[in-house]
């Protein structure tokens, strides 16, 4: 049913997605809107898609980053947003301007709505960005899948490359209980001719990125970690160091040539600049605070380790808030290990794990056997946790969502949490 007054504002165009975020799988309902729009992914020259279940953000920036540096000009599609949508429709290094996604994003809603398409919100973002891109003249679009690639919106572009990050536990209500599944419903959209770039050497995942390259005469990479040493001097914490020279290397396979330094500089200070919630560093009361979305075990354990390599053994004070669907007993293990402190909150949004609930199932304490705190709000369970270590030289991490990194991302860059 078509909305009584149809969006136009970016904060109207803002509700009318919020509105409209569900799973659905199958392809039917962005194949028929993709259509109405006169099919915009036809006029992309090139295509790439990211999959894998941590870091596809980072890859896929800095892959786009690395095509505009050697004098392509791309943009990069990512989900999910942290403080705004506009995040995820990247055009030059730069996010869209609000006035420029809500004229697009309520033109595909309009169109859908008008039709009778039942689009749901990750579906009406491709198809807007697809046309974005379109009219931006690109060269090169860069997709990050949103759930596996199955069913996955981005799959329906047939791309002609894919970067597989890397493989964990994670969505395994829809994509498989073990490494191995889960590989498969993430190259699921390979296809005879397609390069597959492989990011890991986990070699569970090698053997089916082999086998699945094999079968349907794909052309398949292993670019292993991307050389991630060579980045180290951009300021980037390890893992985030592999991603961004990941996508370089995706880059110079793709286009056959090389990154120059001066190039990879100014492309890892754009990923840097502009995802907001990947190891974001702020202080509160001299307190050095770290912001990471990372929400599975695999991605909290890097998160850790990147904190200790920066920091030291300095006392950790943590904010923690989950969504329900995600493993938090195994991320809850990890930080009872490191933490002076701990603060149970809870993310904005109806999929949220409620503190008190987490409390109840999982009785997490800190190293020293103390409870943890609850705090519903992330701005106040931060300054619990900053009031935890202050006096003993420590630093505060909250982790567990990007609901959780956008709960206090919005405080620490206003200066009123600080």
């Amino acid at each position: 049913m078509r909305p009584a007054t149809s969006p136009r504002t970016f904060e109207a165009v803002r509700e009318e997605l919020d509105r409209r975020r569900r799973v659905a799988l199958g392809f039917e309902r962005i194949e028929a809107l993709l259509e109405l729009l006169g099919h915009p992914e036809r006029d992309l020259p090139h295509v790439v898609q990211v999959v894998g279940t941590n870091g596809k953000g980072t890859t896929a920036l800095a892959l786009a980053a690395a095509f505009e540096e050697m004098g392509h000009p791309s943009g990069a599609y990512l989900s999910p947003h942290v403080l705004s949508y506009t995040e995820r429709v990247m055009v030059g290094g730069r996010p869209a301007s609000k006035e420029a996604f809500a004229s697009t994003m309520a033109g595909v809603i309009e169109t859908a709505d008008a039709h009778g398409v039942p689009a749901t919100q990750f579906e009406i973002l491709t198809a807007g960005a697809l046309g974005m891109f379109r009219d931006a003249g690109l060269s090169w679009a860069v997709l990050e899948a949103g759930l596996g690639a199955r069913h996955d919106a981005t799959s329906v572009v047939r791309p002609e490359a894919a970067i597989l990050t890397n493989v964990a536990l994670d969505h395994t209500e829809y994509l498989g209980e073990t490494i191995e599944e889960i590989t498969r419903e993430k190259l699921a959209s390979l296809r005879r001719g397609v390069t597959l770039l492989l990011g890991t050497e986990d070699p569970r995942v090698v053997e089916v990125a082999r086998h699945e390259s094999e079968r349907v005469g794909a052309r398949l990479v292993e670019i292993g970690g991307g050389g991630a040493e060579k980045h180290t001097h951009f300021g980037l914490v390890p893992y985030a160091a592999r991603n961004v020279g990941l996508g370089f290397r995706a880059a110079e396979v793709l286009l056959g040539g090389t990154l120059s330094p001066g190039a990879r500089v100014r492309a890892a200070r754009i990923v840097k600049r502009a995802l907001p919630g990947r190891f974001e560093e702020h202080e509160v009361r001299g307190v050095p605070v770290v912001v990471d979305g990372g929400h599975n075990p695999e991605a909290l354990k890097a998160t850790l380790g990147a904190v200790r390599a920066r920091y030291g053994a300095r006392p950790l004070g943590v904010v923690f808030g989950v969504l329900k669907d995600k493993d938090a007993g195994s991320m809850l293990a990890l930080i009872e290990k490191e933490a002076h402190a701990l603060v149970l909150t809870r993310p904005a949004g109806e999929r949220a794990a409620e503190p008190v609930t987490l409390a109840r199932d999982h009785d997490p304490r800190d190293a020293g056997g103390r409870r943890a705190g609850i705090s519903s709000d992330p701005g106040d369970a931060l300054l619990a946790a900053v009031e935890a270590v202050e006096g003993v030289g420590g630093m505060v991490l909250v982790a567990g969502s990007f609901h959780t990194a956008a709960g206090v991302l919005g405080g620490l860059r206003g200066g009123y949490l600080g």
